[in-house]
């Protein structure tokens, strides 16, 4: 399955109409890398956490960061990606340098998961 949902795969910090952009199509391609890791063999599955949903509230956005860590866990595994030692749940995203080295490394691994699972 061709395709490239994720565009753009990064954007600046403090805006909103960029970050919203980012999250649905984030959204987009994580369901799409987990229909792709369920129809692999042996099948990977991974739990389809609601990624699209978004709050700045501390509980959500705690809740936010270690769902979708988990969920890139488990799909670098198979392929045992190089971002292994990356955990997408350890940043402040108010601090807008972690949010741009965040950025970086989350696109980076994308392009490798897109690559791995043949979305790209």
């Amino acid at each position: 399955m061709a395709g490239y949902f994720f565009i753009p795969d990064q954007c600046l910090p403090h805006d909103p109409a960029g970050w919203g952009r980012w999250l649905i199509g984030h959204y987009l391609e994580h369901k799409a890398l987990i229909t792709a890791a369920a129809g692999q063999s042996p099948s990977t599955p991974i739990p389809d956490y609601n990624l699209g949903f978004w709050s700045d509230a501390a509980g959500p956005l705690t809740s936010w960061l270690n769902n979708h860590n988990r969920v890139h866990v488990l799909l670098r595994t198979p392929g045992s990606l190089q971002g292994a030692g990356i955990d997408f749940s350890e940043v402040d995203l108010a601090d807008d340098s972690q949010f741009m080295i965040w950025q970086l490394d989350h696109a980076n691994e994308h392009a490798e998961l897109r690559a791995y699972y043949g979305l790209s």
